[in-house]
């Protein structure tokens, strides 16, 4: 019984490489249904539910995507006619955002996107073996190894 309650890392490896190519696919599906990425969706998103109070730093921040990854799809947005930055007189590296109204709907039709995937994914999680890992368990799981490995790493470098 002891067994059945430790983790394999086969298995762990197994399991976070298929989720990977599944995540990988899943974006993927996501950039051809929106013509956006998923993480200039996070940057639409976090712009809708804070216009004109954002900086590219506090998007990367808070939404866990590198500052360069964010600058990059800001600019995107801006070229696409998504987003308009705005800058203060007062310091000019300074950029609070907002979402144009092409930018708000395709805001509105991504979060459709997503609302979807989640219904299905809930479908899905419902009718799946009880026994196999549920996404949240998965994702504990590897942020824990993700967590202690930077711990290790920091104290390797001291």
């Amino acid at each position: 019984m002891e067994e059945s309650k430790n983790v394999h890392v086969e298995s762990l490896f197994t399991t976070y490489m298929a989720l990977k190519r599944e995540l990988e696919k899943s974006a993927t599906r996501f950039q051809r249904l929106t013509g956006i990425s998923v993480d200039q969706f996070a940057i639409l998103h976090q712009i809708l539910e804070q216009p004109g109070k954002l900086t590219s730093a506090t998007v990367a921040d808070s939404r866990g995507i590198s500052r360069a990854a964010v600058s990059r799809g800001i600019s995107q947005l801006i070229r696409r006619g998504y987003v308009e930055p705005s800058y203060e007189s007062a310091d000019r590296r300074i950029r609070p955002l907002s979402l144009t109204p092409s930018g708000e709907q395709l805001e509105i039709e991504c979060y459709r996107v997503v609302q979807a995937a989640a219904e299905l994914m809930n479908e899905t999680i419902e009718i799946a073996d009880p026994t196999t890992l549920i996404v949240d368990q998965l994702t504990q799981m590897l942020m824990a190894v993700t967590a202690r490995g930077k711990a290790d790493a920091e104290r390797d470098r001291v």
